[in-house]
């Protein structure tokens, strides 16, 4: 049964074209001291029965879960702790899709109809490789109960904003026309999975538990090597040779995986979501910096600004969770 959820007020614009709510729970068990009822998440608003589901997720010790807000890097991420989690089968990253890999266990929750991840984790074999993009205190209880490992990946906001932008309005899931009314209604909390911040900073403030690995994708892009080597620790995996480092980092080229149709969901999206459009791309640049050249000065301004104030709250800079951008 569902414990402690609260469902919070609607979120209901023109533009937008699912019907949204934000929804809260006490943050049972989570090594963190907050208000919790202040963590609201935007979500489909029919996402209730989903959302039961997940909290009462039977979670295995040696479970491994991949946690990022949308368009971080998440795809990159499962490809590479599921590489190492199994002896680096790349044939077979090359024959089953990534899904069935590494379930997404929000997928039925965001969009009805879509395959349902968390009931097909339940016939697979331990250890697990778990997606979900839902924050902390909305994600399985059992999880802070049992510890199992979590890897959160974390990416700057500006480029979250125009990748997010591009995936869901061309998902039809959002019915503006431009990325300024896009970047509003994302700092205003009506976007899928908002608020950002609150799904960023408390991984962040909970980077030091033993069970939870926090990289960036800048991180990522700027050395996967050594991302790669700290998570075969984590993982508790052995440290690869630098012959399988190098053929690893050449499978997890952007370009490799674009290509590779059991990693590149563009299809698949297309063929589940009714509203997908034709230029709809799953991974469309896959670059640090991208705002630079789809956002005007100004508004690449007003979202550091709202940015600075958010992080204040926490006494936090964006170098501190990020380094140089």
């Amino acid at each position: 049964m569902l414990r402690s959820c609260q469902i919070t007020r609607e979120v209901s614009k023109e533009r937008m074209t699912l019907p949204m709510r934000q929804y809260a729970t006490e943050g049972k068990n989570i090594p963190l001291k907050k208000n919790w009822s202040t963590s609201l998440c935007t979500l489909p608003k029919g996402f209730d029965e989903a959302l039961v589901d997940i909290l009462n997720y039977e979670v295995r010790p040696d479970d491994v879960f991949v946690v990022t807000f949308i368009k971080c890097g998440t795809t990159w991420m499962q490809e590479t702790a599921w590489l190492l989690m199994n002896n680096l089968d790349y044939e077979k990253t090359k024959q089953v899709p990534q899904m069935n890999r590494s379930p997404f266990l929000d997928f039925h929750g965001i969009l009805p109809g879509a395959p349902n991840g968390l009931e097909f984790s339940k016939t697979m074999p331990s250890p697990r490789l778990l997606k979900t993009h839902m924050p902390a205190n909305l994600l399985p209880l059992q999880i802070w109960e049992r510890q199992p490992k979590i890897i959160y990946v974390a990416r700057n906001c500006k480029d979250v904003i125009v990748s997010s932008y591009h995936f869901v309005k061309n998902l039809g899931l959002w019915g503006g026309e431009n990325i300024e009314d896009f970047a509003h209604d994302f700092m205003n909390n009506e976007i899928l999975y908002t608020s950002y911040w609150d799904h960023v900073v408390d991984f962040w403030k909970m980077h030091n538990e033993p069970y939870i690995f926090f990289t960036t994708y800048e991180q990522m892009q700027r050395d996967l090597g050594g991302v790669i080597q700290k998570l075969c620790s984590f993982l508790e995996r052995p440290q690869l040779s630098p012959e399988q480092l190098e053929e690893t980092l050449k499978h997890l080229t952007f370009e490799s995986m674009k290509s590779n149709d059991q990693t590149n969901l563009t299809d698949t999206l297309k063929e589940t979501v009714p509203g997908a459009k034709e230029e709809f791309q799953f991974m469309r640049r896959g670059i640090v910096g991208s705002h630079k050249d789809e956002m005007t000065p100004e508004l690449c301004i007003e979202i550091e600004n709202w940015s600075k104030v958010q992080l204040a709250q926490h006494d936090l800079t964006e170098k501190d969770i990020f380094g140089e951008l």
